[in-house]
């Protein structure tokens, strides 16, 4: 009788070791990575302790992996063997759809579709965005442009990363009717969370901005259809999801100033994108939009005996939109 009750003691000691006070890695979904002794666990919720900050409780739906560290029970020191191991990348797909119509004293309609695609591994994430705005304005063509922005980061650490990407659009409105964009450089994270991002990248490229042959610009370009100017841009990336709320705040762009003016008489000083705004939650994957974007080119013509004569591109957008999250 008494073998058999230190059996079955055993037994249950040995069962309550395998589900709690194990060393375990878990690999959250955004990309972080904790390390500590699971406590408790079930089917939603992982009870994890952490050596610095003490015990955390980590939601089983953000949990990409959970790489569990068991020591065999014997009185020689082994090495951790590892359980589970997977290394599946992180996915994030958004998309956004804008429509309205104005009454006032100009009769307006727009269309905008947004896009962007992240995938996200310990080493790398490559990323795609795409943008299409259309506007008309008393039946006639106002705004008429997409951008495509395909990018790819390495991370030498889970902070610092290296990113190259490419910017291209096309304005079917503007004389400088296409730009594309080629730019490396150096970017750091301070916070990549599901709750909070934080990122400024420093970059240096090289652009080019084709122009139509119809709108008088071979007085300053010449036989050129196209100029080249290398630039140093800023670019930035801010999101926060307030605490018990379904609203999020972000603010991402970019600020580039050009080093060299590549014709004598037009100077390119800055180009600024923009785009703040909220998002609410109405569903986990559901969302409505609110940005106030804003796209700024601003370039001077100087002609001899003459002040710089402004051609400035800037285009103020309010958008209303619904979208998804997945």
């Amino acid at each position: 009788m008494v073998k058999t009750f230190m059996l079955v003691v055993g037994f249950w000691c040995s069962f309550c070791y395998a589900s709690t006070g194990q060393n375990a890695v878990i690999w959250m979904k955004n990309g972080d990575r904790l390390t500590g002794t699971i406590t408790q666990q079930d089917k939603d919720i992982v009870f994890l302790n952490l050596p610095y900050s003490g015990q955390v409780q980590l939601p089983r739906i953000q949990i990409e992996r959970i790489e569990q560290q068991e020591v065999a029970p014997t009185t020689v020191a082994m090495e951790p063997q590892t359980l589970m191991v997977e290394n599946q990348a992180v996915q994030h797909l958004s998309v956004d759809l804008t429509a309205g119509k104005k009454r006032s004293s100009s009769s307006t309609d727009n269309l905008g579709f947004k896009t962007a695609f992240e995938q996200r591994d310990e080493a790398m994430r490559l990323t795609f965005d795409g943008k299409y705005d259309y506007e008309t304005s008393n039946s006639l063509k106002k705004t008429h442009k997409y951008l495509l922005n395909p990018g790819a980061d390495y991370f030498f650490q889970s902070q610092l990363f290296w990113r190259n990407k490419v910017d291209y659009s096309h304005d079917f409105m503007a004389s400088d009717y296409k730009n594309l964009d080629l730019s490396s450089g150096l970017g750091y994270s301070l916070y990549d969370t599901t709750e909070l991002r934080v990122e400024f990248i420093a970059l240096a490229g090289l652009k080019r901005t084709y122009f139509k042959e119809t709108d008088g610009l071979e007085l300053f370009l010449g036989d050129r259809q196209s100029l080249d100017f290398r630039h140093l841009q800023l670019e930035w990336d801010l999101r926060y999801l307030w605490p018990g709320s379904s609203l999020e705040v972000f603010s991402e762009g970019s600020y580039l100033k050009p080093v060299n003016q590549p014709v004598q008489y037009i100077e390119f000083n800055q180009e600024i994108n923009l785009s703040s705004g909220v998002h609410y939650y109405l569903t986990e994957r559901i969302r409505l939009s609110f940005s106030v974007d804003l796209d700024w080119s601003k370039i001077d013509v100087v002609l001899p005996q003459y002040e710089g004569l402004s051609v400035d591109s800037r285009d103020l957008h309010q958008k209303l939109s619904i979208g998804a999250k997945f």
